[in-house]
């Protein structure tokens, strides 16, 4: 009596190498995705710094430069800062995609409930795992979390140069 093996104990090896091979891309694009974060924390950080001292100068040197033309150089840095974040996030998202067709394998090949960071996230924040948009413009300079602190940034600059301005005059 012959035992011919089944296919079932053939696919076994393979499924599992292949299963611990996605585990190991999956698990290594998260840290990847985490040190990118990392480092827009960092461009964030240092913009604001940068914002910041040129508030202050704004402020100590008011009588000898026009509070304009600092406010308006001021702007050069946070826009300097915002697209060198928005280069950050635009590649950060190139990964999100293939994180996505991960998840959807452990789901459906493997029929795995876990792991499923990028999932979760997408579901809770109501975002869709394929972007309406792609492109630089929106991945990276018209990205909600990107733009908004630098727009944020450079509203401020200019409002404290009003008030600056406004009270010169008066």
């Amino acid at each position: 009596m012959s035992k011919t093996p089944s296919f079932e104990s053939q696919s076994s090896p393979m499924g599992d190498f292949q299963l611990d091979l996605l585990k190991q891309e999956y698990f290594f694009l998260q840290t990847t995705i985490e040190d990118y974060n990392k480092q827009i924390w960092v461009i964030k950080a240092l913009g604001i710094t940068g914002t910041s001292a040129v508030l202050g100068f704004m402020l100590r040197e008011k009588q000898n430069l026009s509070v304009s033309t600092i406010a308006f150089m001021g702007c050069a840095i946070p826009l300097f800062f915002w697209i060198l974040e928005s280069q950050w996030k635009h590649f950060q998202r190139g990964f999100y995609p293939r994180v996505a067709q991960i998840e959807a394998i452990f789901a459906n090949t493997y029929g795995l409930c876990s792991p499923k960071i990028y999932g979760s996230w997408t579901y809770t924040f109501k975002r869709s795992p394929t972007p309406q948009h792609k492109g630089y413009l929106w991945d990276g300079l018209l990205n909600r979390s990107v733009c908004v602190s630098y727009l944020l940034e450079i509203a401020f600059l200019w409002s404290i140069a009003a008030i600056s301005y406004c009270q010169k005059r008066y």
